[in-house]
């Protein structure tokens, strides 16, 4: 029974890949071809996490067409450049991410201002420091640091995840092709850094673009997806990236429960009861900056998730539009106005519904609110005045651990000087966003 059905969910990986893939090759043909497809979004595909969390992980089924072309979002400019660059690597991965402003522009941002890619605090509290610099101070250090000239560097960092089967077996090959790409070249060192989080290696030249990328296994990326372990793997993919490499159909399939679950938070914390499609996202968005530290030192720019909305927001509405529609259909949220541009929307939440809502959020994240109304029912809670308080104080709390745990293996990863060196810069930064402002 066990070979019929493992044989059946190979099926089902070879007709999504192949399903996927298509998708991409046409979209690459027409670059302005709407997207083509997107399996509509219900909770009954993911009832076994719902239910169980990571424990429910071999009873998950995935529709047998499913399809997330909502998760698509190519620049199409610099995606020959993207894949390049992931191609070079001979250490196998199954899917490959780019994120940022360096592979999806932010508005603040200039697309050539050197390395001043400010990227996301999900993903770059691990390389706090690798971000968001000055173009003057950059061009010099980063040029130098990779051994070419400010002619032959591209200025502008490439930020990339990939995920991995086995972190350890990835490392150990990379270390053989890019070892000038680590800052330590212990392998026992490496893996312990590693852990079940990211481990980033930022400066890297890799033809002849300044690169980070971030390595994560398999497992961790599917844990987090779909049970917010450390909001730090969701809480990127919750805003729009860059598949380059895409041959895991499960990442994807998690990734829509994922952004279910991100709107459906948006929604509880948002405190007016109509807001606009922007304002929804921005919501969404302010989600990976609740509980980052940068946020109080001068870290990061306090403008930065207005800067990426703002810029993103065509992608934005592909990347949400399926958890859109479910919301609208199960009469969530009302239609006021059906601006083709940026509709705005009311809130039509009951009782029943909100109970609904929070009974499917994922199961440690739900576990953990529960916990915060010890002689409450479910019923009691979804009535509670503080509900969105605590909605909020409890992602702030897994993100402060996360990032921080994240920001000092940045230390370990890009070498203390580095860090000392670009968190400075990066501070600057800051506060001359603040200034201009």
């Amino acid at each position: 029974m066990k070979h019929v059905t493992r044989m059946i969910r190979l099926l089902h990986y070879r007709i999504h890949t192949t399903c996927i893939r298509s998708i991409l090759i046409h979209s690459r043909h027409n670059a302005t071809a709407a997207y083509i497809r997107t399996t509509p979004y219900s909770d009954k595909y993911y009832q076994p996490i719902i239910a169980e969390g990571a424990d429910g992980f071999d009873k998950l089924v995935i529709p047998i067409d499913f399809c997330a072309d909502n998760q698509n979002l190519v620049e199409y400019e610099d995606q020959e450049k993207l894949e390049g660059i992931v191609k070079s690597f001979h250490a196998p991965m199954e899917t490959a991410i780019g994120y940022g402003s360096g592979v999806l522009p932010q508005d603040g941002y200039p697309v050539d201002a050197g390395t001043a890619t400010d990227t996301d605090t999900s993903i770059d509290t691990a390389t706090d420091t690798s971000t968001a610099i000055d173009t003057a101070s950059t061009s010099a250090s980063t040029t130098a640091a990779m051994g070419t000239s400010k002619s032959d560097a591209d200025p502008k960092q490439m930020d990339f995840i990939f995920v991995v089967k086995n972190s350890a077996s990835f490392h150990k090959e990379n270390l053989l092709q890019n070892a000038n790409h680590y800052s330590s070249k212990s392998l026992m060192w490496i893996n312990y850094i590693q852990g079940k989080g990211i481990y980033f290696n930022p400066y890297a030249s890799i033809n002849n673009h300044l690169t980070k990328y971030g390595i994560i296994e398999r497992k961790s990326a599917m844990m987090d997806l779909s049970e917010w372990s450390s909001l730090y793997f969701a809480g990127r993919l919750q805003k729009p990236v860059n598949f380059v490499k895409d041959d895991d159909i499960m990442l994807k399939f998690l990734n829509q429960y994922n952004l279910k679950n991100a709107m459906t938070i948006a929604i509880f914390l948002i405190e007016s009861n109509s807001f606009t499609e922007r304002q929804l996202y921005e919501q969404i968005t302010n989600l990976s900056y609740l509980g980052d530290f940068r946020m109080y030192i001068g870290g990061e720019n306090p403008h930065k998730v207005k800067n990426i909305v703002s810029k993103q927001f065509h992608h934005f509405k592909k990347l949400y539009d399926p958890i859109l529609q479910y919301f609208i259909h199960r009469n969530y949220l009302v239609i006021t106005d059906n601006d083709e541009t940026n509709r705005t929307f009311k809130t039509n939440l009951n009782p029943s519904s909100k109970i609904k809502l929070i009974s499917c959020l994922p199961l440690k994240f739900r576990t953990q609110l529960y916990s915060r109304y010890p002689e409450s029912s479910i019923k009691d809670i979804v009535k509670d005045r503080e509900l969105a308080n605590n909605l909020r104080k409890l992602i702030a709390k897994t993100i402060a651990y996360s990032s921080l745990v994240q920001a000092v293996k940045g230390v370990f990863t890009a070498g203390v000087m580095k860090s000392a060196k670009y968190a400075l810069a990066k501070r600057k930064k800051s506060a001359s966003v603040l200034v201009a402002k």
